[in-house]
């Protein structure tokens, strides 16, 4: 397959990279819309005005803006590089396609951590991340709070179903195949992802979907946007009178009103998308009751998600005690079950990390199962780091999924028994493989049901399977929906 690829927008050239002893093709920081500045830093995604001759595509594109956050990326960002990433087997044709949206809780991250040459050159796999915006630039309710439909709803969430479909229509010259896409992401990745299958822009696009760690009780309500955006204006020192103003000031200015933001409402996932009426449904109700596209669905979360919210400082979650927690669930749960919920978790660290894993992703992936009208292969992660006594905390499976963990994050595999987790990561990397490829994870893994409730445990002795749900305590959280504060 040759490295010079055309585009809608252009002839791009790629470059050869080495996956161990096997090669891959590698195509870098290839924008599929225009950049997101200008006129454009609060518009909806538009289509890239293209280039002549052949664009070199061989250095990854600056992230999109956001803080410098050594536990995500120590990478350049600048505004509005909407720009991704494709590795592809080095020969043949028609190759199921991996679609990946990187985590980060929607206010950093990148799609350049995620190297896929081995996904390309070992599994067959056409392979491809994505940069979107991030933060205000991508999230803030402007035109909600001003009335103003200059502001694009979203705008992030929309540069996410811009890739997809970009991917649709230009894959098939990286060797991928259009009708065989599988959306994945982690954390604020799989919202994305959780999103696409309920929008009916994005929902035909997808051959299946693999949702790891994010759940849709992590969407902001209508009303809740309005607050956070308020928020924004007040540490840009915006109001109705100078609105224009938004698009004058530097970027450097949101990256600092994220930061001030992030004081203000603290332990609180400020960036993300939000129920708005026209790219999402306007409340709750009617995002759930809206069919998720019949395709396999490979979805799950760690042990102990919760564990790196309380051991380690940060500005996401509430998290210093089980009162704060109690507060978020007394709107959406009976006295009663309650009462039954809190009993089940002891008032110690271990509860407040047990409870808020169940809260915020088990029983969130309950609601995406309940009625998904195609296969469903559900997992837990188990092993954990010693590290901080994080164990199997946020995050912690993809560093057996994608073989090259960068930074800090390498430094939470030393130790134990590299062997077996090497069997571990190949295992797992071989049934998400199989998934994209084949709409299963591996014929071994069996559905889950309510019926025959089946979870796969990823731990050192390798994919074992369980039946009965997570926990006997899961069954508490029935028929529950608790959104984030």
């Amino acid at each position: 397959m040759s490295l010079v690829v055309k585009t809608a927008a252009g002839q791009v050239q790629g470059r050869l990279v080495a996956a161990g002893p096997l090669r891959a093709h590698a195509w870098l920081g290839l924008p599929y819309a225009a950049p997101a500045r200008g006129p454009l830093r609060f518009a909806p995604p538009a289509p890239h005005p293209g280039w002549t001759g052949t664009r070199r595509a061989q250095t990854y594109a600056p992230d999109t803006l956001q803080p410098l956050d050594p536990s995500v990326t120590l990478a350049p960002s600048a505004e509005g590089s909407l720009a991704l990433n494709i590795w592809a087997p080095a020969e043949g044709q028609g190759h199921p396609v991996l679609l990946w949206f990187h985590g980060g809780a929607f206010r950093a991250g990148s799609g350049r951590l995620y190297d896929g040459r081995e996904f390309a050159a070992r599994h067959g796999l056409v392979v491809v991340t994505v940069n979107s915006r991030l933060g205000p630039l991508g999230y803030a309710n402007f035109g909600g709070l001003f009335q103003d439909d200059r502001f694009a709803p979203n705008a992030g969430y929309q540069d996410q179903v811009a890739a997809l479909r970009w991917v649709t229509a230009n894959i098939a010259g990286f060797g991928g195949d259009p009708a065989r896409i599988t959306v994945a992401g982690e954390s604020a990745g799989a919202v994305a992802a959780a999103l696409m299958l309920r929008d009916p822009g994005a929902a035909p696009l997808i051959r299946g979907a693999i949702l790891q760690s994010g759940t849709l009780n992590q969407v902001s309500s209508w009303d809740n946007s309005l607050e956070i955006a308020q928020a924004y204006a007040d540490a840009l020192g915006i109001g109705r009178t100078n609105v224009h103003d938004l698009w004058g000031r530097p970027p450097a200015a949101f990256v600092g009103a994220l930061h001030r933001l992030e004081a203000v409402r603290a332990r609180r996932l400020n960036s993300r998308p939000f129920l708005d009426g026209q790219v999402l449904p306007r409340d709750f109700a009617a995002l759930l009751a809206t069919p998720a596209a019949p395709v396999p669905l490979l979805l799950g979360a760690n042990r102990d998600e919760y564990s790196l919210f309380v051991r380690l400082p940060n500005r996401i979650f509430p998290r210093t005690d089980r009162t704060l927690l109690t507060r978020v669930m007394v709107p959406y749960l009976a006295p009663g079950q309650l009462g039954a919920v809190l009993a089940a978790y002891p008032d110690t660290q271990g509860g407040l990390v047990a409870l808020g894993t169940d809260l915020f992703f088990h029983s969130g992936n309950d609601a995406l199962l309940r009625g998904h009208a195609a296969p469903a292969y559900r997992y837990r992660f188990d092993w954990g780091t010693r590290l901080f006594g994080l164990g199997a905390t946020h995050g912690m499976e993809l560093l057996f999924l994608w073989p090259r963990p960068m930074g800090a994050a390498s430094a939470l595999m030393r130790g134990g028994d590299a062997r077996r987790r090497a069997a571990l990561a190949h295992q797992m990397q071989a049934a998400w493989a199989s998934f994209v490829r084949d709409g299963h994870p591996g014929r071994a893994w069996p559905a889950y049901t309510e019926g025959d409730p089946q979870v796969a445990r990823l731990d050192l002795s390798g994919v074992t399977l369980t039946v009965g749900g997570e926990h006997e305590r899961r069954r508490l959280w029935t028929g529950s929906f608790v959104p984030m504060p």
